[in-house]
């Protein structure tokens, strides 16, 4: 496992893009779901931005048509499905052209088989506990996911846990999502702590 290829996902993005895209994470994530606090709005546009940082638009159980009017005015990159989404609605973004993060919440009832269906329709899944809640899930978890998709991992993430990822040995993690631990407030980011994290992530 060659941790130094681990991708960074920057999300929940409301304020002060333009500063933290000049960090040159892999990935930023806007959140269009109207019951987070980094909600950025029905009518937002996303920023200028580095073209080498893939625009990621975040939904939870969302209207198909919703989705596709968002990810076509703001010419998204990704889209990452944050809720109960059905196999069947990914299934008919992906015939769209569109390229999907499946995200999915591990808790102790959780069954990785549950994923088999999304397999064909996603680029990439994302392990939660619960979005933007700032709580991890058990990380000796995802030794049970044996598929064939690569990952992020995410939830609750923190510069306390750098040493902690360094021990990740999985053959398919892809890369790490952070958020809520690097925040001044919802959806302004700590540019310092960013800026930390992500030198020391791409030293790995």
């Amino acid at each position: 496992m060659h941790n130094r290829l681990l991708k960074i996902k920057i999300c929940g993005l409301k304020y002060n893009i333009n500063k933290i895209s000049h960090l040159y994470p892999d990935f930023i994530g806007f959140i269009f779901y109207d019951q987070s606090p980094r909600f950025v709005g029905k009518s937002f546009s996303v920023p200028n931005i580095p073209k080498n940082i893939f625009k990621t638009g975040v939904f939870v159980n969302e209207n198909e048509n919703l989705i596709v009017e968002i990810y076509k005015k703001n010419k998204l990159d990704f889209i990452q499905l944050h809720g109960m989404e059905s196999p069947c609605l990914c299934r008919k973004l992906f015939e769209k052209g569109f390229k999907i993060i499946k995200s999915f919440k591990i808790h102790n009832f959780f069954s990785f088989k549950k994923i088999i269906e999304y397999i064909p329709f996603c680029s990439y899944f994302l392990w939660d506990n619960n979005g933007g809640s700032g709580k991890k899930f058990q990380w000796e978890r995802i030794q049970e996911y044996d598929g064939n998709i690569k990952f992020f991992l995410s939830g609750g993430i923190s510069l306390k846990d750098i040493d902690k990822i360094k021990k990740i040995s999985h053959p398919k993690i892809f890369g790490i999502d952070i958020n809520s631990k690097f925040e001044i407030f919802p959806g302004k980011k700590n540019e310092k702590m960013l800026e930390i994290f992500i030198k020391e992530i791409r030293s790995l």
